[in-house]
Order: structure tokens, then C-alpha cells, then sequence
């Protein structure tokens, strides 16, 4: 009988995010499958609280921080390679630039398979840019790419990766957790009217998921007897200009900006609606929360969205059409559309164990190969 394999996954975090969440949820879900798995942790010096670690000890997984002082700290790769060498049957599996960096370095020379997720690129700035760059070209050393939207794959064949080492697929979520029946947040406890109608949304404050667009929309609803609020979890580099806008629109006093939470499954159920007003994702985790909750639901078509909802009764609107967003907040407030196929679909299809289902024969095919490390 094989030996299943050991799991490392090699993360650097800047918070709890979509990309975070999904390798938490993995983890335990591969037990069932007979793999066991390690967070590795790369310590990120800019954020005082290492977030993904505490959460991760929290929650009884196998957690270990990794030391790193900086852009480049050759501790980092030191302490990478002895856990590579003293893990038996062991496979990397990388998220993030950063992760896929040092792990490529700490396993020069090992005959240890590697796998990587790429969860979505933020190209904002040159040096992410930059980044996105140095992964791709990173790529060439690992046996297994994975993929969450299909729209990833072009750029990776464009840069010369081998069709057969890229693998779709799809984010998956807990749907014990996230459910319909799952009791709301109270709105008392955010000040917000009972009888208010609240459009939410749960995303990181970057310029890639919109924020901003999503206030200025929010703003030109017309306040009547619904009395429509907003209401957004997470947190990232747009908040302060978020709250700035808003007061500058008149709509401070209706927006609630939450910041990172840990009770997510009760804050969908309090929402009269969802807005993913995203201008890039891969496939986005609080969308399929969402659905899973059965909230109303406007998105935009980007990657691998289209696909989630198509055929459901969901406002499914062009990225960045400002018009188009206003039109379907307007038409929310009158229209109520049903929603139980929407937490249909998830379960059918965006479920954390038919996620940790296709990650195990990802796994098991690359021990199947796997070969004694180098000394």
C-alpha cells in the first residue's frame, strides 16, 4: 500500500484573505483522505500580528512560523530546507509569490515534488508587477500548477509552461459553516435599523476588488422607506480613502466598515444583499459564502464568476460600468429574487471536501513519482 504523503504548505501572509482561508479550510478537510498536512508560515515583518499563524493554531492545525527579516533573508531559506529534509514523504505546496520564492530556493538540489496554487495576481504597482514576473518564471521548477480560474491559464502558456502541468481548480468552501439557516449578526449591534435595507459586501480593501466604486454606486441610491445601508468586511490599504469618500458623499453616517472578522457565516445572513463589485478575482471565497447563505446576489462577470452563477437568477454586471452597478443596487431594492438554488450550487459543486477531493490526487499522483531526497 503507498505511503501517503505529507502536505507542507509555504505561506506568507499579509492577513486573513480569500487566499488564506482556502488553505485553512484544506488542510483539516485532507484528513479524510489520509493526508496530513503542516502550515509553514513565513513571518511577514509589516504587520505586527501574524495573523494566518494565530488563526491557525487556534483553529488545532499544525502550524510553524518561518523567520524573515525582509525582502530577502537567507534564514528563511535555511530554515525552509531543514523542514523539507526532516519531513519524510513530504510535497511542497506553495501560495503566494513570497511562498513560491523561497521555497524554490530552499528546494534547489532536493528531489522533493512541488506543487503551487496561484490564487490571483495584484498588478497594481511595478513591483507587483515585478513579482508576477519572478512567479511565472519560478513556475518552470514545480510539477504541479493549480489553477482557480481557467483565465489563468494563458498567461502561463504565453510565457512557455507546459499545458500538462496545469491543473483547474476550483475554490471550494464549508458549507456545515456557511448555510442558509446559520443566525444573522444582529444589526443592533452596528447600529443599524431593522427595517433598513443593507447591501454588504466582504472583500480585501484593494483597488482590485473596487471599494470605492462600490460607495460612489451606494451613494446615488435614493433614501426611502428601505433606508439602504452598506456594509463591507475586511481590511487593506483603501480604507482610510473609503471613509474619506464616503463622508465626502454624504453617506458616512450608512456605511459600516467592519474590518476583518471571524464570524463571517453570520455576517451574510444579516445582508438583503450581496455585491462582489470586483474589477479582478480568480474565484472569489466570499461569493461562494454568500451563495451558500442564500443572499440575493449582484457580481461582475470576471474569470471564473460567470461560470459560478450562470443560469442562476443572480444581476451579473460588466466590471467597472459604474451605471451598471447603480442600475442593479436600484433594481435590489425592488427585486427579491430566489435564492435556494443559489445554496443549491455550492453544494453541489464549491464544497471545501470536493476541493480537498481534487488537491489529494494532485497530491497522490506527485508521490507516485516521488523519488528519496538528495542528500
Amino acid at each position: 500500500m503507498p505511503v501517503k504523503p505529507h502536505v507542507l504548505h509555504v505561506f506568507s501572509s499579509a492577513g486573513l484573505y480569500g487566499a488564506e482561508y482556502v488553505a485553512l479550510g484544506l488542510m483539516p478537510a485532507l484528513r479524510k483522505h489520509g493526508i496530513e498536512s503542516s502550515l509553514l508560515c513565513i513571518n511577514n515583518p509589516r504587520t505586527p500580528v501574524q495573523h494566518l499563524y494565530e488563526h491557525a493554531r487556534a483553529i488545532g492545525l499544525d502550524v510553524r512560523t518561518i523567520p524573515c527579516s525582509g525582502r530577502f533573508d537567507l534564514a528563511t531559506i535555511r530554515h525552509l530546507r531543514a523542514i523539507f529534509r526532516e519531513q519524510q514523504n513530504a510535497i511542497v505546496h506553495t501560495h503566494g509569490y513570497k511562498g513560491t520564492f523561497y521555497a524554490s530556493l530552499a528546494g534547489r538540489g532536493m528531489a522533493i515534488p512541488k506543487a503551487v496554487t496561484l490564487h490571483g495576481w495584484v498588478t497594481q504597482t511595478a513591483n507587483l508587477e515585478l513579482y508576477k514576473w519572478l512567479e511565472i518564471r519560478l513556475l518552470f521548477g514545480f510539477q504541479q500548477i493549480c489553477i482557480v480560474s481557467e483565465e489563468q491559464r494563458a498567461p502561463l502558456l504565453r510565457a512557455g509552461l507546459d499545458n500538462e502541468k496545469i491543473r483547474f481548480i476550483q475554490n471550494g468552501i464549508d458549507t456545515c459553516r456557511f448555510r442558509a439557516d446559520v443566525a444573522p449578526l444582529p444589526r443592533s449591534e452596528l447600529g443599524i435599523p431593522e427595517d433598513a435595507f443593507v447591501f454588504g459586501s466582504a472583500m480585501r480593501l484593494g483597488e482590485e476588488k473596487n471599494p470605492i466604486g462600490l460607495v460612489e454606486a451606494f451613494a446615488t441610491l435614493k433614501t426611502n422607506a428601505l433606508k439602504p445601508w452598506l456594509v463591507i468586511a475586511g481590511e487593506g490599504p483603501l480604507r482610510t480613502r473609503i471613509e474619506e469618500r464616503a463622508e465626502a458623499l454624504g453617506v458616512a453616517s450608512r456605511l459600516r466598515l467592519l474590518g476583518a472578522r471571524g464570524d463571517l457565516e453570520h455576517f451574510y445572513p444579516m445582508l438583503d444583499c450581496f455585491v462582489l463589485p470586483s474589477l479582478r478575482e480568480g474565484l472569489p471565497l466570499a461569493l461562494l459564502e454568500a451563495m451558500a447563505s442564500a443572499c440575493p446576489i449582484i457580481c461582475t462577470s470576471v474569470a471564473q464568476v460567470p461560470d459560478v452563477v450562470a443560469g442562476l437568477d443572480v444581476q451579473l454586471i460588466p466590471p467597472g460600468d459604474k451605471a451598471a452597478l447603480e442600475m442593479a443596487l436600484t433594481r435590489a431594492l425592488s427585486i427579491r429574487p430566489p435564492v435556494r438554488e443559489l445554496s443549491e450550487r455550492v453544494g453541489a459543486r464549491y464544497s471545501v471536501s470536493r476541493m480537498a477531493s481534487d488537491y489529494a490526487a494532485v497530491y497522490e499522483q506527485l508521490a507516485s513519482r516521488h523519488e528519496p531526497l538528495a542528500a
